[in-house]
């Protein structure tokens, strides 16, 4: 912001008004630090008037004196609230300013308190380094307001990494369901030996959807997102569990065909090829395989199903947690992995 927007306003009376005075004149010779003494002596002979808070304000904004200027612009706007817009477009001339020297946190710093006073401000050019600084410390909450100004802004194929930069925030705040709409978005527009760091990122986020929707007994949905991590085959180490899940989901609803195949790729992708997770695999397999000896004693004790009717699942039903070792009376807990 150009001094003369403040300067120009009328100059108080008494000896505070010849420090302003003594104080606009260094402000106009470029002086800046014998222009804040002189203001600053103004205070403390006794001056409240807003234009001299003003005053002390932007000499610590021409600084790049933050903390200090907010102080002062507070004091200001405290009696005069039209000085809001002055504090504003000084502090967002400074955030542009620290942006072009490549000092973030004073872009950062400058643009949050030029929220502040005026929150909801427009501050397009300066959405994506702000969403990228915020990134770049970890605060992921902070970074996606800026990411999601700037998506509105542009062409995603104009720039299309921040479709993942993006995705990587919603994942870092948890919100994987968000996420892998950018993962997706941004993968597609890769050629096929550049997907690796997405892959990664979308596979991983598509099983811990998997297993939330399972256990809200979404079993259409948790498949869905199994086969997406199955399609990319990222993460490796997560590969032979989302196997087993999917086989897990098909056997429990009848489909042994499907089911059966799933459970045979858990011992080829399992990175030891002899996990407690092969194990269970492999019984599952055999349980399958002679599923018809288990349907026809179900069938004897039970009778045939009706028409219509939920389809036998393609080997027995888990225990009840109380028949587990690690129930009542068991030795220990006992999972699927």
């Amino acid at each position: 912001m150009a001094s003369g927007a403040v300067l120009s306003s009328c100059t108080p009376l008494g000896e505070e008004g010849n420090s302003v005075f003594r104080g606009d004149q260094a402000f106009a010779y470029g002086d800046l630090e014998e222009a804040l003494a002189e203001y600053r002596l103004a205070v403390r002979q006794g001056s409240e008037d807003a234009r001299t808070y003003a005053r002390v304000a932007h000499a610590y904004v021409t600084l790049k004196r933050i903390d200090e200027a907010r102080e002062y612009y507070r004091l200001a706007v405290e009696q005069n609230p039209d000085l809001a817009d002055q504090a504003v477009a000084d502090f967002v001339h400074l955030a542009r300013t620290e942006a072009r020297v490549g000092d973030e946190f004073g872009m950062a710093s400058a643009v949050q308190t030029a929220l502040d006073f005026r929150p909801g401000i427009s501050v397009e050019d300066l959405a994506l380094p702000l969403a990228r600084h915020y990134s770049n410390v970890g605060e992921y909450g902070r970074a996606l307001p800026f990411y999601q100004k700037t998506l509105s802004a542009i062409d995603p194929d104009s720039l299309p990494r921040v479709l993942f930069e993006t995705a990587v925030a919603y994942d870092e705040v948890g919100d994987c369901q968000s996420a892998v709409i950018y993962y997706q978005d941004y993968r597609d527009r890769l050629s096929r030996w550049r997907r690796s760091e997405v892959d990664w990122r979308l596979g991983n986020c598509s099983f811990q959807l998997a297993r939330i929707r399972r256990a809200e007994g979404e079993d259409e949905e948790a498949l869905r997102h199994l086969e997406t991590l199955l399609r990319v085959g990222e993460p490796r180490s997560l590969l032979a569990m989302g196997y087993f899940e999917k086989g897990e989901i098909l056997g429990l609803r009848g489909e042994c065909e499907a089911s059966l195949e799933a459970f045979m790729q858990v011992p080829v992708v399992d990175p030891s090829g002899a996990s407690p997770l092969v194990t269970r695999a492999e019984e599952r397999i055999d349980q399958i395989r002679f599923g018809r000896r288990y349907q026809r004693v179900t069938e004897g004790l039970f009778g045939r199903p009706d028409p219509g009717t939920e389809p036998v699942a393609c080997f027995p039903p888990e225990p009840e947690p109380d028949t587990l070792p690690g129930g009542p009376g068991g030795g220990g807990p006992v999972g699927p992995y």
